[in-house]
């Protein structure tokens, strides 16, 4: 029987977190972290690519952190019930929030809720994709136009597979129905897991997630590819058009990165921040996120909080006016 790839993953980050233990002993000898395990804080429902990051990140942690790498998915208020708790913990470095942009930089600015932006300091951004607009080989549409073709001759008729209100896939879908100037309905599912098997059920009919969400699923023939929110074409799938040389505007790229709660002390956001970067430079942990569809860009502390700075600041004045 063939593993899941998930599954594949992990076996082999275990086996690779055993082999190297010894290293991440000798860090623990020498940090400014406190001396217990870090709580790595997943805010979507697992099957999404949050969790399939966040099981690799914290297979193979220890030995680049000095510490054990707890992974606690917590879904709940499309992230807000995780964002919360992180943003509430102790600032030493042992509970870090698996942030995004819809977490950190846009929904505290629409919405109500239980945290602010500023609750947190950027560790780490890890890596970025754009989304892949995906259907079933089964629906009357095959292609990015002819979805468009079926909306405006079905007004909200297409039901898609959403995540949440302004999140990820919310927000590209919107893109899609402002330039293309049709009506559609999401589903508000949570998470990318729960929104790739309604799709695959028939109960929804379109979706746009994360390589690492779709790809096997694209892979096995069992989704088709629309098109890609990127400026150029995604290397992995690169037979799939950006929607750009569809003819509609939707770009938008979704970075994960590491959040430490406000008040953290440099010393200790500058030596997880280290341990990350050494982390993303592995060869072997390298080849088990390209194992699920994925890569890293890496940015530390000092230019992901510059860049997250810029995004908030471009998100209040394209949302809020600002």
């Amino acid at each position: 029987m063939t593993r899941p790839i998930f599954a594949r993953t992990l076996m082999a980050a275990s086996f690779t977190a055993a082999a190297t233990l010894t290293a991440g002993q000798a860090l623990a000898q020498d940090s400014h972290l406190a001396d217990e395990p870090i709580r790595f804080v997943t805010p979507y429902p697992a099957g999404g690519s949050h969790s399939l990051h966040a099981g690799i990140i914290t297979a193979v942690g220890e030995d680049f952190l000095g510490r054990p790498l707890i992974s606690t998915i917590r879904g709940g208020g499309g992230g807000a019930v995780a964002a919360a708790e992180v943003a509430r913990s102790t600032p030493n470095g042992t509970m870090l929030l698996f942030g995004d942009p819809t977490i950190n930089s846009l929904r505290p600015q629409v919405e109500d809720l239980p945290y602010e932006m500023d609750d947190f300091v950027a560790v780490a951004r890890i890596n970025y994709s754009p989304a892949i607009f995906v259907t079933t080989p089964d629906q009357p549409f095959q292609t990015i136009e002819e979805l468009v073709d079926y909306a405006e001759g079905n007004p909200n008729e297409l039901v898609y597979s959403s995540d949440n209100r302004n999140g990820f896939t919310f927000t590209v879908f919107e893109m899609l129905k402002s330039t293309a100037d049709i009506d559609m309905r999401g589903v508000e599912l949570g998470g990318g897991g729960p929104a790739v098997t309604q799709l695959l059920g028939g109960n929804t009919m379109a979706y746009a997630g994360d390589p690492s969400v779709v790809g096997e699923h694209l892979d096995a023939g069992t989704l088709v590819g629309l098109c890609v929110t990127d400026t150029e074409r995604f290397e992995a799938y690169a037979d799939i058009p950006t929607c750009q040389e569809e003819g509609y505007d939707v770009v938008f790229q979704f970075w994960r990165g590491v959040m430490a709660p406000a008040g953290t002390p440099p010393e200790v956001v500058a030596e997880l921040s280290d341990g990350f970067e050494r982390l993303t430079q592995d060869e072997g942990f390298l080849r088990l996120i390209g194992q699920i569809g994925s890569g890293i860009q890496f940015l530390d502390h000092e230019a992901f909080a510059e860049a997250l700075t810029a995004e908030q600041a471009a998100l209040g004045a394209a949302y809020l006016g600002e």
